[in-house]
């Protein structure tokens, strides 16, 4: 294992110019699987730490490589900066799990999964660049909970100011079941309940059922399992000193739902006090909580907002004070999130937002009712909007963050990766680029631009994405809506748009009625109008940039996917191929099948309450058919490509399987991928890679170039 960890390597090489080269030479696209492999092969920033030290500050990166004829799954390798340069690549052992930086002394802790079958097992490793591999702890082997988590919802890795205890989130240990023909039962045994059926929170988090928090002594060994309110499902807790614990707890009253891409779950922010072993909510019933983030001396940021309501939201600013008042931040209304670590000092917090078509970063003082400010103003970053940038970490005043756009930053990696003071005078002085070239002398290979769009009164956007100049243009537009449908489409580098532009389509990502960064007012308009509202919009921004191609596709994912259906049963003759991934096609099937079904009834413009959720009935039923796209299938006439994901618990892999024998049936040219390991996104190494290609050919095949 240490053998592993220590094994240094270089991953350099420049293929892009070979290709470029290539291009030049012959007149003609590239190769489509050379190229997918060569964008797959690019380095995707995965997180990214600060660790101070008596020398100054030096900053860890975990890169993910998702290139499908080096591994079945993703490779994840570090690299360390200091502000004078960049190490080599070090391989990991296994994928990342949960990492987390010691408070004073450089030492980190890795939470994994270090064995799956039979059954999963997992360690906490203790790091230091001075000696390795310190010590790991087998916290399966103790037996007194089951699975750790280690995704992106729920789970937590955090460590005691004093550095001696840590705290996580694991799945309740479960007396073993047999069945009642088994004669005796042992002590840790029950019978009958074998195949008792175990709730969950849904997509991505089947395994997620009822959470413990654990509490590792590191001097020890020993764990303990807080004892929590039983109605009350534990996530993402923080240590505040030494002597609590704040969390947020979700409502257990009411069943389960979907929580991921989800923040309007019933929740609350609880505190743990080790004094007295007490459990205390801070904050009402009725509202939606992200995690707690404590400060140095006692305050507690987080954002909260009502539950309910449209899945993703903007929500407010708020902070729990030592003597237990809770008071919103004035002006800080957020799309997106605070900082892993957001206090700059007492009075002023980190977060990211969503703006038009970017993500900027932002600092506001929760006390004086100032407004928010962009603390990125680097002579490199000289147009906001152009970049799309994220929170890596956060330690007091230094501020480690990623930039990105269209384009991936250089050669070898997607991303980069930058540092700032905040408490420098003049930030636009102290902005450090860590290992990478500047982002302003990055060879362009594909063109963007941002389109305003304007109807019915309302503003929108998008990001129209072409080939560079030196790729032969296929004057093809592909029109792309995102999911959500209260997402957004940002700059950022996107693996699919990208690599479209690379072989010569152009893409036109719309951000409709509804989407984030177009401001709360545009959430909530949009309920109750979906199936109309926004493929209007869709098709209108369409419309207009379409006059500059000769052919016009569209593609989309989830209620992308919904739009996509919608524009060609519609618009039957201005879209000439389609492709859609994980389609919703009938919202009233949804109801009693997916793992949202508020989100059924939420954007048809009906009641939802899930302390009591209402139950389907004639007058619900018609009006979510009636906004959705299976209506309109008798009209489709362009070829249909349909991408499915056979674990798919967020849109049932029924929604596309029935579309597609729908189209078939009326002789519609149409094809469905079933990828029976992966779930919504798609996102499994050998699925990615092979609908990047299936898509390419889709559009290859049906339209005359």
């Amino acid at each position: 294992t240490t053998l592993l960890y220590t094994i240094k390597f270089e991953y350099s090489y420049n293929l892009l110019s070979v290709d470029r080269d290539y291009i030049k030479n012959n007149s003609m696209p590239l190769d489509a699987i050379t190229v997918c492999k060569q964008t797959l092969s690019l380095l995707d920033l995965g997180g990214g730490w600060i660790k101070p030290s008596a020398s100054g500050l030096t900053f860890r990166t975990l890169w993910k490589q998702n290139e499908p004829s080096v591994s079945e799954s993703a490779v994840y390798m570090f690299k360390d900066f200091t502000e004078k340069g960049g190490s080599g690549l070090v391989s990991p052992t296994s994928k990342p799990g949960l990492i987390k930086q010691f408070p004073h002394d450089g030492k980190y802790a890795h939470l994994h999964c270090y064995e799956k079958e039979p059954s999963k097992k997992f360690c906490i490793d203790i790091w230091s660049d001075e000696r390795g591999l310190e010590r790991r702890y087998d916290i399966s082997a103790a037996d007194v909970h089951g699975s750790a988590y280690t995704d992106t919802e729920f789970s937590s890795l955090s460590i005691s100011e004093n550095g001696e205890y840590l705290v996580y989130v694991a799945e309740k240990k479960a007396p073993k079941s047999v069945s009642y023909y088994k004669e005796t039962a042992k002590d840790n045994e029950v019978q009958g309940r074998v195949y008792d059926y175990q709730e969950s929170w849904g997509e991505q988090l089947d395994e997620a059922c009822d959470s413990v928090l654990c509490i590792l002594t590191l001097e020890s060994g020993e764990i303990e399992v807080l004892n929590t309110p039983e109605n009350v499902f534990c996530a993402v807790p923080a240590w505040s000193g030494n002597d609590c614990i704040y969390f947020t707890g979700f409502d257990l009253d009411s069943m389960k739902l979907g929580a991921i891409y989800c923040t309007n779950r019933r929740s609350r922010i609880y505190s743990y006090n080790f004094g007295d072993g007490t459990v205390v909510a801070h904050t009402p019933a009725g509202k939606t909580v992200t995690k707690p983030h404590p400060s140095p001396g006692g305050r507690v940021a987080f954002l909260m907002c009502d539950a309910d309501g449209p899945h993703r939201k903007y929500m407010e600013i708020f902070v729990l004070f030592p003597d237990g008042s809770v008071n919103v931040v004035p002006n800080s209304q957020c799309s997106g999130t605070l900082s892993p670590s957001p206090w700059i000092d007492e009075n002023n917090v980190v977060f990211q937002s969503c703006e038009g078509a970017t993500q900027q970063l932002y600092k506001i003082n929760i006390i004086n009712q100032s407004e928010k400010e962009n603390v990125v103003t680097n002579p490199y970053f000289p147009e906001k909007g152009v970049f799309t940038m994220s929170i890596l970490d956060q330690i007091g005043k230094s501020l480690l963050f990623s930039f990105s756009h269209i384009n991936p930053i250089s050669d070898t990696f997607k991303q980069g990766v930058a540092y700032i003071d905040l408490g420098n005078p003049y930030p636009d002085k102290t902005l450090i680029l860590i290992g990478l070239d500047s982002p302003t002398s990055t060879d362009k290979l594909c063109l963007y631009s941002v389109k305003e769009f304007a109807r019915d009164g309302r503003s929108y956007n998008g990001i129209l994405v072409e080939p560079g100049k030196d790729t032969p243009n296929l004057e093809t537009l592909v029109v792309f809506p995102h999911g959500g449908p209260h997402s957004v489409f940002t700059t950022q580098f996107s693996l699919q748009v990208y690599t479209l532009a690379r072989l010569g389509y152009s893409t036109l990502m719309v951000n409709y009625t509804g989407s984030l960064g177009l401001g709360a007012d545009s959430v909530y308009t949009l309920l109750g109008n979906v199936g109309d509202m926004d493929v209007k919009d869709v098709h209108h921004a369409a419309m207009e940039v379409a006059t500059q191609f000769k052919h016009v596709a569209v593609m989309g994912g989830s209620h992308g996917g919904f739009l996509t259906a919608h524009l060609i049963g519609q618009y039957p003759d201005f879209y000439k191929v389609a492709v859609l991934r994980n389609p919703v096609i009938d919202i009233s099937t949804m109801v009693g099948s997916s793992d949202i079904p508020d989100w059924t009834f939420t954007e048809a413009g009906l009641e939802y309450d899930s302390t009591y959720p209402p139950l389907p009935n004639v007058a619900t039923i018609t009006a979510m058919l009636e906004k959705s796209p299976i209506r309109y299938v008798d009209q489709v006439k362009c070829p249909a490509l349909l991408l499915i994901g056979g674990k798919d618990l967020r849109v049932p892999p029924s929604q596309g399987i029935r579309y597609y024998k729908y189209l078939k049936n009326r002789g519609v040219a149409c094809q469905l991928k079933f990828y029976p390991e992966d779930c919504h996104p798609l996102g499994g190494v050998p699925c990615t890679a092979d609908w990047l290609l299936q898509i390419y050919y889709w559009f290859q095949q049906h339209l005359q170039h």
